[in-house]
């Protein structure tokens, strides 16, 4: 029997993008219907719901989990970016629109973009790239100002996304440096980093969130579960399956195209404002991602 991994591997890294895309664009209000009353401890609920996803898989399709020192790594420095970010990517959503989060995480081409150029020659910042993504930053500010009330923003909210965009970024750049030459399938990775991250949010349950009788909605449960097997699971693994195939800058370009997606899931599900100057935004988000996939010589090269 193939597992759903292997059969990825015959459909290549497209499908695996469009998927990513759609998970990243209801995600933000996935967990903010899931946090409502006590983030931590729901957070914990999907990534322990997210665990065992993967694990069923990893004993079921693929070998054990390796446990040399280079995979370690690997999983120490995904599991510390899994419970920072998720953490404040949680806290946050307790006093933003679930749109702002992915517009601010909008940012991390950018971010990416400089890590990267530090340690991938290949990925180094040209002219059309920068203005590539100057116009797609441009296409974000106009959602960001036309889409949502500023006068109703958090502060600390903002502070804490554009936080953890800039360590999810950081963190995306050093796993794909020490994935390079590993021979760890996604669930493999994503498996051990759970396994590392979930002790973390435990503790931060125990310290912050001491209470037993944390009442979710049936929505919240929904959010949960969604969070657990199709945000993390399907999720994370796909995100390491495509860091390994291709560059952290060019696999946070999908983090360009989500806030568009994301503001449409928040406004048709959540009655989170969208006015029309949006999608003068959504066109300059695809203009500039045209720019920094175009050469002029070589044609729209293949992702």
């Amino acid at each position: 029997m193939k597992s759903w991994l292997t059969k990825l591997d015959k459909i290549g890294v497209p499908l695996a993008f469009v998927v990513v895309l759609l998970i990243w664009s209801t995600t933000p209000l996935a967990i903010k219907w899931s946090s409502t009353d006590a983030p931590l401890t729901s957070v914990l609920l999907r990534m322990l719901i997210g665990v065992c996803f993967c694990a069923l898989n990893l004993a079921l399709f693929t070998p054990s989990l390796p446990l040399h020192r280079a995979a370690k790594r690997v999983y120490i420095v995904g599991g510390f970016s899994i419970f920072v970010c998720m953490t404040l990517f949680y806290s946050a959503a307790q006093l933003i629109p679930s749109g702002w989060v992915a517009v601010l995480f909008g940012l991390s081409p950018l971010s990416t973009g400089v890590f990267s150029a530090m340690v991938e020659p290949e990925t180094r910042l040209t002219p059309s790239r920068v203005l590539g993504l100057l116009l797609g930053l441009s296409g974000l500010y106009l959602v960001f100002a036309a889409g949502l009330d500023i006068k109703d923003a958090s502060l600390l909210g903002i502070i804490l996304v554009l936080a953890a965009t800039l360590i999810s970024s950081a963190t995306s750049v050093i796993s794909r440096q020490l994935m390079k030459n590993q021979d760890l399938s996604g669930i493999q990775i994503t498996t051990g980093s759970l396994l590392v991250a979930i002790p973390f949010f435990a503790l931060s349950v125990i310290l912050f969130e001491p209470s037993l009788n944390v009442d979710f909605s049936d929505r919240a449960i929904k959010a949960i579960v969604y969070l657990g097997l199709i945000g993390t699971g399907v999720g994370f693994t796909l995100y390491y399956y495509l860091l390994k195939r291709v560059s952290a800058n060019r696999l946070a370009l999908v983090s360009l195209v989500t806030p568009i997606t994301a503001l449409t899931v928040g406004s048709w599900l959540n009655d989170e404002p969208l006015v029309p100057e949006v999608w003068l935004g959504a066109s300059l988000v695809s203009v500039g991602l045209l720019l920094y996939e175009f050469k002029p010589k070589l044609g729209l090269r293949k992702l």
